[in-house]
């Protein structure tokens, strides 16, 4: 699918209740993330591609944001599309000077993964009592990341793009119910990037109107 007809369809499912009496909602959040590739993982995949070299220092923990606007067009169902930036996360590739090259020339995906895109995801949202209410998501992430490699001999810039599916839980605590209310917000989102699961613990407020 590309990626025109996918914005095509976000902005329709986004837009289509517009008819019925329902609320906007804007809101941001900031958070930590964490991927799940390790050294040890990343250096058995190079180990299995014959390549020598390994990798090393890495912190898969980096800061996140979003920034969202959401419809809900039925009490405790909405979308929301948002742009999220899951944040910058680096890694040491050492080696002799043939395992560096072999490693552009045929381990770049070897890399702890990370990017940035568009998300659309259904929400829906179980209140609790008249200040707190749970909700979960589920949804799509149309992602894209760019990095560098660089070897004290060589340097390669490789782009790479995607569309994986996402999902989540949060916390909401505020006067949800009423329009013209800040909510604030604890949400947990788990994205896959690449095959690489990557968890997201934000914090965040919103506004309905």
């Amino acid at each position: 699918m590309k990626k025109k007809q996918v914005t095509g369809y976000i902005f329709l499912l986004l837009f289509s209740g517009v008819a019925q009496a329902g609320d906007w909602i804007i809101g941001a959040s900031v958070g930590m993330a964490w991927g799940e590739a390790d050294s040890a993982s990343l250096n058995q995949q190079l180990v299995g591609r014959g390549i020598n070299a390994t990798v090393s220092g890495i912190d898969s923990s980096r800061v996140t944001t979003q920034f969202f606007v959401g419809y809900e067009y039925l009490p405790r169902w909405g979308v929301e599309l948002g742009y999220v930036d899951l944040g910058d996360v680096e890694a040491d590739i050492n080696g002799t000077l043939s395992g560096i090259n072999n490693y552009f020339t045929s381990g770049q995906d070897i890399y702890p993964q990370t990017a940035t895109g568009w998300q659309i995801s259904s929400i829906y949202r179980y209140p609790v009592s008249g200040m707190f209410q749970w909700s979960g998501r589920i949804g799509l992430y149309s992602w894209d990341t760019d990095y560098t490699l660089q070897s004290p001999v060589n340097s390669q810039n490789v782009s790479e793009d995607g569309m994986d599916a996402i999902y989540g839980l949060g916390l909401e605590i505020g006067q949800w119910i009423k329009r013209g209310g800040i909510v604030g917000q604890v949400n947990w989102d788990r994205y896959s990037i690449n095959g690489e699961s990557i968890d997201v613990l934000s914090f965040g407020a919103s506004y309905r109107f």
